[in-house]
């Protein structure tokens, strides 16, 4: 099937040809030969969510427009998705906060950048620039991309491999003596290559700094898609909407919410939205304020039950487990000095580099075995090979020791 191209068949296949193809065999938590997915974070739903999920595919609801702050009469689906916004409102600080249920941090991440854009004034860009690092999501380039935003700005990054705020207030101080006073500023909780964070502390005082002092407007947009469910139930510190420049953010309930794809969130302050409100003609008095416009029941109802059931307490004992097992992966490596580290104490994910392997590379069977892709960072001036590793539910101590062992006998 694979080696052949596929054509829309006339007659349709019988049940016993397609039956092979309704289920894949397989999760995360039986993958043969001793195999363990650990590249990205992905995992097997929470049995509620599942069920759920299953349950309205079936009733096939069709969400379009944003219910968030909205008290007109809505059915059961629809209130699940606005008490989820408020639900995640309440854990980031903003209980008036704005948002829906999108298809996952892309999405979010182009949101944000959208409304940032017109928040600032829309228009033309001449007098706008975003700033970001080399670390941030691809996305914000798609972002940028759809936006025509052309002036974007790369921050290098600190040794701790997060936005080096002193750099940032320089770059601040070229764009506005270079006639740029709308600035958008991508900060990022949980680094897809490294797990590190964006000092969000000290970018909203820079933030409130120059707003207060310079003729120039902000707009703080936080990429949280994977630490946005991980943050909050491990670290006892303020977290994005309780910085007050912090405009938007997207997180992914399919990543650390164990709800199946696709389920991301964009959330934003309140009335937000209404820079890009677009009338929809077949419904009087309702504006379209999503970049997608129909979106399936299913992902909102699945947040919702999967994460009332779970409450702040059972996240935070999840979250507690996980970063037990990454912290034992980090104990392993170090003991026998298996590779370098990068590593924020209050995730669930590890960055190694394997510097006495050659070029730093692991062979195929591990990448293979492991789900492992290499990828290239800067690190003191020099380009490295690096890994990242998700602790996630699947993944046991026992998978751990499996993966150091087998590291451990490359060197032998």
């Amino acid at each position: 099937m694979e080696d052949q191209r596929w054509n829309f068949p006339r007659n349709g296949l019988s049940m016993d040809q397609i039956k092979e193809y309704m289920n894949p065999g397989r999760n995360y938590d039986c993958l043969d030969n001793g195999k363990v997915f650990l590249g990205y974070p992905q995992t097997t739903p929470h049995p509620i969510a599942i069920k759920t999920y299953k349950n309205y595919l079936q009733y096939n609801d069709n969400h379009v427009g944003t219910f968030s702050n909205n008290n007109t009469d809505l059915n059961i689906s629809r209130k699940m998705e606005k008490q989820f916004i408020e639900m995640l409102g309440d854990l980031y600080g903003d209980i008036e906060a704005d948002g829906y249920v999108t298809s996952g941090g892309t999405e979010g991440n182009i949101m944000g950048i959208w409304v940032g854009k017109y928040y600032l004034g829309g228009g033309e860009t001449d007098n706008l620039c975003l700033i970001k690092t080399y670390l941030t999501h691809q996305s914000i380039d798609k972002a940028c991309s759809l936006n025509n935003i052309t002036n974007i700005i790369e921050i290098p990054y600190n040794q701790n491999f997060e936005m080096d705020t002193n750099l940032l207030r320089n770059e601040i101080d070229f764009q506005i003596e270079s006639g740029k006073n709308r600035i958008i500023i991508v900060a990022t909780v949980g680094y897809t290559m490294t797990g590190t964070s964006d000092p969000i502390d000290e970018i909203d005082k820079i933030i409130q700094d120059y707003s207060r002092n310079k003729d120039v407007s902000f707009y703080l947009h936080v990429d949280a898609a994977i630490g946005g469910l991980v943050y909050p139930f491990c670290k006892k510190e303020d977290f994005a909407f309780q910085y007050p420049s912090v405009k938007s953010l997207t997180v992914d309930p399919h990543k650390m919410g164990y709800v199946p794809f696709s389920a991301g969130v964009f959330l934003c302050r309140r009335n937000l939205q209404d820079c890009v409100a677009i009338p929809i003609k077949y419904a009087k008095t309702v504006m379209d304020k999503t970049l997608v416009s129909s979106r399936s029941a299913a992902a909102a109802a699945a947040c919702w039950t999967t994460f009332n059931y779970l409450g702040i307490a059972g996240f935070e004992k999840k979250i507690k487990k996980l970063i037990s097992i990454k912290e034992y992966l980090v104990e392993k490596v170090l003991a026998d000095k298996l590779a370098v580290l990068i590593s924020d104490p209050g995730t669930n994910m590890v960055c190694l580099y394997f510097d006495s392997l050659a070029q730093g590379l692991l062979p195929e069977w591990i990448e293979k075995k492991y789900t492992l892709d290499g990828f290239l960072l800067k690190c003191k001036d020099e380009m490295i090979i690096c890994y990242k590793v998700y602790i996630m539910p699947h993944v046991t101590k026992r998978a751990i020791l499996q993966f150091v062992d087998d590291i451990r006998a490359l060197a032998c």
